[in-house]
């Protein structure tokens, strides 16, 4: 489930992953994601569905977030700032996985070195 790719001009382009790493119960990961100028509302994804966004960098100002919801957990937080998330995201793709015990970061796609950042 990808949201228009975005053509950049004078700028780079990156990709955002976020990807329901849950069991089926208690139900779906639910994820809203937006930007100061986006919304890309909200999207349902079950066990291993993956939704991907990309957009153009405007420098120092970009920073998109979003909000996850599984059964009776949310949490918020930046999955793309350009202080700080940006380095971290080799290959211009940075990748959240939703997981029973919290969320995990990877600054690659396919992922490697997940690793846990915040806990539900």
């Amino acid at each position: 489930m990808a949201i228009e790719k975005a053509q950049c001009f004078l700028s780079r382009k990156f990709e955002v992953h976020i990807v329901s790493n849950l069991p089926p119960q208690p139900g779906p990961l639910v994820a809203h994601c937006a930007s100061k100028d986006d919304d890309l509302g909200n999207h349902t994804l079950t066990t291993d569905q993956d939704f991907d966004f990309n957009f153009c960098v405007v420098p120092f100002t970009t920073l998109f977030f979003c909000h996850l919801w599984w059964g009776n957990k949310d949490i918020s937080f930046d999955v793309f700032n350009t202080k700080t998330i940006m380095q971290q995201c080799t290959d211009r793709q940075c990748y959240w996985a939703a997981k029973s015990d919290g969320i995990y970061f990877a600054g690659s796609y396919p992922p490697e070195g997940l690793h846990k950042v915040y806990s539900w």
